[in-house]
């Protein structure tokens, strides 16, 4: 009997404690419910505790002041105009939509007490950097142009603090596809990158000594070309003074040459390019390779024999070449996936780029010797 009586005793705690505890969770909910944020420009602190000393003690007050917003707010998230001030003494300004940076809006970044640098200023979808913007960096460079994701991707311009101005395509952050490169020296560069590198035909101005190399880049340097003299016709070349007036007789030279120099420079040229189609084809963007209808048919290609995961198989993608008439033995496209898959080799689960990639690999080996081609 005593121990029905202990038991219905710690029932009754127990119940009692979760009571208690369902009013305290009501009261923060009513509480809330009469806080909710709504409208314009109300301002919400954030706070965060001090560090306390050695011996339990506080140095100053228990809470600071860590965050601070003002602006518009819709059922209790940033919602229109804003301004956020961060912990780490950064700050945001533009517009929000549930409770992101979304819309126009500038970022500044502290450099100190009392004083702060302008970051990037455009557009904003779901805090990052995405469509038109401005990017002021750290170093001195500044970026004019598109964005996806944080990162510059489309068409943009990156002046650099050297003086070196480089306008055309981007992707990912990174220089790829044309683009045309002046240097502070007057030097000039139009052509291809991949890779933030100068990659396939491009040509090459010096100012200084008035030439001009056309050809093949890789790597960033030029593999083979030709190079020549442009003549600039509003510069007046000063005659020298003839030092010699007695004609010099010189004796027979025989003629030294170049063996059909035209086809000589085109095998070179070609050999470059075979040695570097793996590489472009895992780097260049797609939309940069094909045209959007080529992309399109690629895609009906693959979605027509895709499983439920939207993924085909190497042995899909045999019978997808042989309709598009090449006949590709298995293992040299192995060979290919692995390149393109890398450390994520798996030929039962082929995505749709990597699809797309094999195929402008296949495209581009057309005709060429196998041996030619960096597997």
């Amino acid at each position: 009997m005593y121990q029905d009586a202990s038991y219905y005793s710690q029932s009754q705690q127990k119940q009692s404690v979760k009571n208690n505890s369902m009013k305290v969770a009501r009261q923060w909910q009513i509480n809330d419910q009469k806080a909710e944020k709504n409208g314009l420009h109300k301002a919400i602190y954030w706070v965060k505790s001090q560090t306390k000393n050695e011996d339990g003690t506080q140095k100053q007050e228990r809470w600071v002041a860590d965050q601070k917003y003002v602006g518009d707010w819709n059922q209790n998230k940033k919602c229109g105009f804003g301004v956020q001030y961060y912990g780490n003494g950064d700050k945001y300004e533009g517009g929000w939509f549930d409770n992101q940076r979304n819309g126009q809006g500038t970022y500044w970044v502290s450099e100190g007490k009392n004083k702060m640098r302008r970051e990037y200023t455009g557009d904003w979808v779901n805090d990052k950097k995405t469509g038109k913007g401005t990017m002021f960096y750290q170093n001195g460079n500044r970026y004019d142009g598109v964005w996806q994701d944080d990162k510059s991707h489309g068409e943009g311009r990156m002046i650099y603090a050297n003086g070196d101005v480089y306008e055309g395509s981007w992707f990912k952050g990174l220089r790829s596809g044309y683009g045309v490169l002046t240097k502070r020296n007057g030097d000039h560069f139009e052509g291809y990158w991949v890779n933030d590198k100068r990659e396939g035909q491009g040509s090459y101005f010096f100012a200084t000594k008035n030439q001009v190399f056309v050809g093949e880049w890789v790597d960033d340097m030029p593999k083979t070309g030709v190079y020549s003299e442009v003549e600039d016709p509003y510069t007046v070349k000063e005659e020298r003074e003839k030092h010699f007036m007695d004609p010099y007789v010189l004796p027979d030279i025989p003629k030294v040459e170049l063996q059909d120099p035209t086809n000589v420079l085109k095998d070179s040229m070609e050999l470059a390019r075979r040695e570097r189609i793996i590489y472009r084809a895992i780097h260049i963007p797609l939309d940069e390779m094909y045209s959007k209808q080529e992309m399109e048919d690629l895609a009906l290609q693959f979605e027509s024999a895709s499983n439920q995961e939207h993924k085909i198989t190497l042995i899909n993608s045999k019978a997808i070449f042989q309709s598009m008439g090449f006949d590709i033995e298995e293992k040299l496209l192995q060979s290919y996936l692995k390149h393109l898959q890398q450390d994520k080799y798996n030929e039962f689960e082929i995505e749709l780029e990597t699809f797309m990639r094999l195929v402008a690999i296949i495209l581009e080996s057309q005709g060429f010797d196998q041996s030619d081609i960096n597997i």
